[in-house]
């Protein structure tokens, strides 16, 4: 099975090398051809050798990988320091009945080892062996057996799930989320097709559309904006295909102290997050989701996923009430009532930000290309954009932890567990110190530079006394677990 997936899955190279021959009456398509069978005949012995040189083994102390043609590569896979196991079934090994098995250790940004194309039944025993030798570990390190790190295949008759996800569900997710990322496809795709955009465009306004054809060509006002909401209705349809065949049937179980996650339409995903990773719980929604009260958790955890953009996605849409039951499960944190604001200095600062940035961008157009006094009118909406950013932006100090929120459009809350915190600091430029204000930033393992927990112009004397309580905190947290 391997062989013929590692060939059906080359398959779309050759078709893009052969698309000029198809497409195209120019006499130079032959080098296509050539350049086809050249293909051809490289690949098959590569996948062939690939395969047969490709061994795996599992040991009592780690997992071993060997894989490579030319380069050989040998893969050691310390057993304790594997952070998460997924089992992942695209459509075609789902045919096939294979899978693919990624292992994750804590730091990693992408999957130390992959087993690509092993069977179902194979990649479950390779999961729970890896999870057998991780319990022997630790009951010959702790002298006796951890009850909360019980097996993993329970069975799900036995398990009630702490959140899941209708179908039902899942298109209302959909309908929130827009995605131009098959549309960007589809327009890339049509530069190697070239299609006579005459004869295109006929077909699009054919049936019922007709009489409205004259109009279009003669108004390009009317064709852009046409144009426009027809993109915008494309992303939003495949925003609802994107999140149905991710999140279908999805199922989240609290089983010992992981967190198992299974969800999947065409592509079956399945794989376990140890609570003790998690370093902190993020909340994200934006104003027309909070209109709703629908939520998004997410779990940074010690090792970024790319495919998650850093984070681990616990419940990909739900109501406050449902994301506070889910917190309290597995977090021992909850959202604070109220939260307390940063300076009103910020609104000044962001404003002015602003409108030198639209000045800096206007002006040139203005002195050499027409006239852009309107970009005057900018300036109420970056002070309503300016007061919105500071009304959004606050923080709290809970008992477990510390929270903070911020955002316009997209408003982010992380809830960070005190003894998860690896440092916080101050700083703050020229201009912040003439006006007395300062910047928080609070730091995990493993957290993503791109989307920092930060406090943002926060006065002086107050920002010290954050940094302080939360190191007294954080004093008292590690005194009571050596204890």
């Amino acid at each position: 099975m391997t062989l013929l997936q590692r060939m059906v899955v080359s398959l779309p190279a050759l078709g893009f090398i052969l698309l000029p021959v198809f497409t195209s009456g120019d006499s130079t398509a032959w080098f296509n051809l050539v350049l086809a069978g050249v293909y051809a005949m490289f690949i098959i012995p590569w996948i062939a050798l690939y395969y047969i040189r490709f061994r795996y083994w599992i040991t009592p102390t780690e997992l071993v990988i060997h894989s490579g043609v030319i380069t050989r590569r040998k893969r050691n896979i310390p057993i304790e320091r594997i952070q998460n196991i997924e089992i992942e079934q695209s459509p075609l090994p789902r045919l096939l009945g294979t899978a693919k098995v990624a292992v994750y250790t804590a730091g990693s940004a992408k999957a130390e080892g992959v087993l690509e194309y092993v069977g179902v039944h194979d990649a479950q025993e390779i999961r729970e062996s890896l999870r057998q030798m991780q319990r022997m570990m630790q009951e010959e390190g702790s002298g006796q057996s951890d009850l909360q790190d019980e097996a993993f295949h329970v069975s799900e008759a036995t398990s009630e799930p702490i959140f899941q996800m209708s179908t039902r569900r899942v298109f209302t997710a959909g309908a929130f989320h827009f995605s131009l990322l098959y549309l960007a496809a589809f327009f890339s795709l049509l530069q190697y097709i070239e299609p006579d955009p005459t004869v295109f465009f006929s077909w699009l306004l054919r049936g019922p559309l007709d009489p409205w054809r004259a109009s279009i060509e003669s108004s390009p006002w009317l064709a852009g904006i046409l144009g426009v909401l027809t993109a915008a209705f494309l992303g939003w349809t495949s925003g609802i295909f994107i999140s149905v065949n991710r999140f279908h049937q999805f199922r989240l179980d609290l089983i010992g102290n992981k967190l198992h996650r299974k969800h999947g339409l065409l592509t079956l995903a399945e794989g376990t997050i140890p609570l003790k990773r998690v370093q902190s719980l993020i909340i994200r929604t934006n104003p027309l989701m909070q209109r709703f009260d629908w939520f998004r958790l997410e779990l940074q955890t010690l090792g970024i996923d790319l495919k998650e953009s850093g984070f681990q996605v616990a419940v990909p849409f739900a109501h406050r009430h449902e994301i506070d039951a889910v917190l309290e499960l597995i977090g021992g944190m909850s959202i604070p009532d109220q939260f307390e604001s940063v300076s009103r200095i910020t609104i000044r600062r962001f404003a002015l930000r602003m409108s030198i940035a639209a000045a800096i961008i206007l002006l040139p157009f203005h002195i050499w290309v027409a006239d852009m006094t309107w970009g005057l009118a900018l300036l109420p909406l970056i002070l309503a954009l300016s007061i919105a950013r500071y009304r959004n932006m606050g923080f709290a100090l809970t008992e477990t932890g510390f929270v903070v929120r911020k955002g316009i459009f997209r408003k982010h809350m992380w809830l960070i567990p005190t003894e998860k915190m690896q440092a916080f600091s101050m700083d703050g430029n020229y201009f912040q110190r003439r006006l007395g204000v300062q910047n928080v930033y609070f730091d995990t393992a493993g957290a993503s530079p791109m989307q920092p927990a930060e406090l943002v112009d926060i006065p002086i004397g107050r920002a010290r006394e954050i940094v302080n309580d939360l190191y007294t905190a954080f004093s008292a947290d590690q005194l009571a677990s050596k204890s």
